[in-house]
């Protein structure tokens, strides 16, 4: 009996004490350190593999509603290749070109050529839109965000070329949910901001199954498939022809 008036009589202290014990490990959680966070979201998406396991990325992506999907290969750190309906552009981590084209809607051959230069780092935002920069690069802490009433870290990426991606993780998954896109680094009021919804288990890897974003007919999302980790890409595949202009 002594001991259940005990309880009451110190039940708000009880109450009180367990409430900062919670709030001080939320707090805790929410100051953790950006190599934390970022080792963290490597595990929640490649569990047990090291940094250095994941060599290259395969994936066949659709977007616009086309049906013929874009066979995309990104190799480490800085190569990719997307194979369109329209050709094969490749990105060698300097220049970008189209090594291969196919014929205009009229029939007409199209050459092979160089992409404009100020396009060349709309290469590295792809790449960091299949793999996360923060693991590649450089990257700063920007703190807390809540967005939709869901508390995510926001780290920013400077991508070598200059374009800008911040990456928005889940306190909770710590799985990337939303990305904010400066393709060309300014102006900064230009920013493409796309979600991502939902995760696979492909081979015990979870990846996003696409990503949505608001396209020329309000949201659209684009679908991953058939993603494959370790394909190993030979250099070739991402070669620009010494003799293109």
């Amino acid at each position: 009996m002594k001991l259940i008036k005990l309880v009451r009589a110190n039940f708000p202290i009880i109450i009180f004490i367990i409430m900062a014990i919670s709030i001080n490990a939320q707090d805790s959680d929410m100051k953790l350190k950006k190599e934390e966070i970022i080792n963290r979201s490597w595990k929640a998406m490649f569990g047990e593999w090291q940094n250095d396991d994941i060599k290259s990325i395969y994936l066949e992506a659709v977007f616009h509603g086309k049906e013929v999907p874009n066979k995309m290969t990104v190799k480490r750190p800085n190569l990719f290749r997307n194979e369109t309906n329209s050709g094969i552009l490749v990105f060698n981590g300097q220049r970008a070109a189209w090594v291969e084209r196919t014929p205009d809607e009229e029939g007409n051959p199209r050459n092979p050529e160089v992409i404009d230069s100020a396009y060349w780092r709309h290469f590295e935002v792809d790449i960091a839109l299949i793999f996360p920069a923060f693991f590649e690069y450089p990257s700063e802490l920007r703190g807390i965000v809540e967005i939709n009433d869901k508390q995510t870290y926001e780290l920013y990426v400077e991508l070598p070329l200059g374009g800008i991606v911040m990456y928005f993780i889940d306190v909770d998954s710590f799985l990337v949910s939303r990305r904010h896109v400066i393709w060309d680094g300014e102006p900064v009021e230009d920013i493409w901001e796309n979600l991502i919804t939902n995760y696979i288990d492909f081979d015990g890897i979870l990846f996003p199954d696409g990503y949505s974003f608001d396209g020329r007919e309000g949201m659209e999302k684009g679908i991953y498939k058939n993603v494959k980790f370790n394909v190993e890409p030979s250099d070739e595949l991402f070669e620009i022809p010494e003799g293109l202009k």
